[in-house]
């Protein structure tokens, strides 16, 4: 099964995974569940990995899991993620200049397409307008746009976000069958995921800081408990099983 297979059938939620314990725990739940789910490395942690690396780990575990680059910023890290065989891959142009962003993402569409590697852009980094959604997509060809409609980059406990239903709307008619990604989807509370699905809005949702809180938060428990002879694994079984949970409990938002 193929990844362009599955878009537009069904959400497809895409975990970040800073590092192995992490990337054990999506893999549990994604097993557990029998779901379909990314993982993927963004350019701090394929500083942590190597992407040559993760692919081959990834590649490993079963046909439920899909590989993606997150934000790449440069054609050197496209070409070395379709040289190793990732499914997909986010180029994100958004900080820079129109015209570059639109030239830069319009060549990783190239690389991907003979390929048959998903490419997704970022035309904006918040609030996306509608128009510039429409001229992006018309201008590099992307399978996917990152959009932003009342969610943002990572996530504030204290600060809950709402999807701006009648913005991502008009993006979605903008852009026709282009596939929207979610960014920043750790903030959005689950009625507004489940909204964006019954819609039919949204069709891959990003994952990352929730976990990176998870990690945090069960790790530090780990510390305060541990009794026995100092060993890092000893510590992080519990951290990968709360992963698992927090996993479980996301790939369950959709049903």
């Amino acid at each position: 099964m193929r990844l362009k297979d599955l878009l537009g059938n069904q959400v497809i939620y895409a975990f970040n995974c800073d590092d192995f314990v992490i990337y054990r725990g999506v893999a549990a739940a994604v097993a557990e569940t029998n779901q379909p789910a990314i993982i993927q490395i963004s350019p701090g942690e394929r500083n942590f990995w190597g992407i040559s690396r993760f692919a081959s780990l990834a590649r490993q575990e079963n046909d439920n899991l899909f590989l993606n680059f997150d934000h790449g910023r440069d054609l050197e890290t496209v070409k070395a993620v379709i040289d190793n065989g990732f499914d997909m891959v986010h180029f994100d142009g958004s900080s820079l200049d129109w015209e570059e962003n639109i030239s830069l993402t319009k060549q990783t569409v190239e690389l991907a397409y003979p390929e048959a590697i998903l490419a997704e852009g970022e035309p904006e980094m918040e609030d996306t307008s509608p128009d510039k959604a429409r001229e992006f997509v018309e201008r590099t060809g992307v399978d996917l746009v990152a959009v932003f409609a009342g969610n943002r980059h990572g996530m504030d406990p204290d600060k809950p976000e709402r999807l701006d239903f009648d913005r991502l709307k008009r993006i979605k008619d903008a852009v026709g069958d282009k596939y929207l990604t979610l960014h920043g989807g750790s903030g959005v509370p689950a009625g507004d995921i489940r909204q964006a699905i019954k819609q039919g809005l949204i069709a891959k949702i990003n994952i990352n800081t929730r976990l990176r809180l998870v990690y945090q938060l069960a790790l530090e428990n780990a510390l305060a408990n541990y009794q026995g002879k100092f060993k890092v694994y000893d510590l992080m079984y519990p951290v990968m099983e709360e992963i698992r949970k927090e996993a479980i409990k996301i790939l369950s938002i959709n049903n």
